[in-house]
């Protein structure tokens, strides 16, 4: 594994040539390139960001085969048999579970655009329970960490519930006791930014800034609990 200099404009090439040619023996032609453009460099900056990572959560699985996606999709409950994946990324989550299981920290690449952030692929009611305690516990403090510096260019997501299952909460907090999931994510087309060993700096800045959110939303070393 070598030390991350950045993705390529073939890294590109390659995903957006897989999506109109995705099958085996496509594939098979071009696993070289595959490895060369996509899963090297992800593999390398994966390794880069683990350490950063582990400060934010030190429960995360530091397995890099772990962290970073296949290019083999499971289609087997999927209506999209596509075999194969046109883009790629990596997740730090916490050890023997899936993707969908975690609120986790995360890169991504597509053919045409870079992000990262923390989230959950699909709606954790375990976790969101406890997010909803620690919040009812210390509103301000969730509030302040939302409307901090660090967040501010992280878009927000979630999923709120059809139902307000909160009537009486105050109005500055129904919002968040509402979801179904939480997450912040940044995308952006400059692919350009992707193509240079400067990527690390920029993604490991952002894991820092997502830290203490990151904590409140899972607990992780008691953040968030009362006081």
């Amino acid at each position: 594994m070598g030390i991350f200099s950045g993705f390529s404009p073939e890294t590109y090439d390659f995903l957006t040539e897989i999506a109109w040619n995705n099958n085996s023996v496509w594939f098979e032609e071009n696993r070289a390139r595959y490895v060369r453009c996509v899963k090297e460099p992800m593999h390398a900056l994966a390794a880069a960001l683990l350490p950063s990572a582990l400060e934010v959560d030190p429960a995360f699985n530091p397995r890099i085969a772990s962290i970073v996606s296949r290019i083999r999709r499971d289609t087997r409950y999927s209506k999209d048999k596509s075999p194969y994946r046109d883009h790629a990324w990596l997740c730090f989550k916490h050890h023997d579970t899936r993707v969908s299981e975690n609120f986790a920290l995360y890169f991504e690449i597509t053919p045409t655009s870079y992000g990262y952030g923390m989230g959950m692929y699909s709606p954790n009611p375990a976790i969101m329970e406890g997010f909803r305690k620690r919040l009812l516990a210390r509103p301000a403090l969730f509030l302040k960490l939302k409307d901090s510096a660090k967040l501010s260019m992280f878009g927000f997501e979630g999923e709120s519930y059809k139902r307000d299952r909160h009537p009486d909460a105050p109005d500055n907090i129904k919002e968040y006791l509402n979801l179904r999931s939480i997450g912040w994510h940044f995308s952006s087309d400059k692919l350009l930014n992707t193509m240079k060993p400067e990527l690390f700096d920029e993604v490991n800045a952002a894991f820092s800034d997502m830290k203490d959110m990151y904590r409140f939303i899972t607990g992780a070393d008691g953040m968030g609990e009362s006081k």
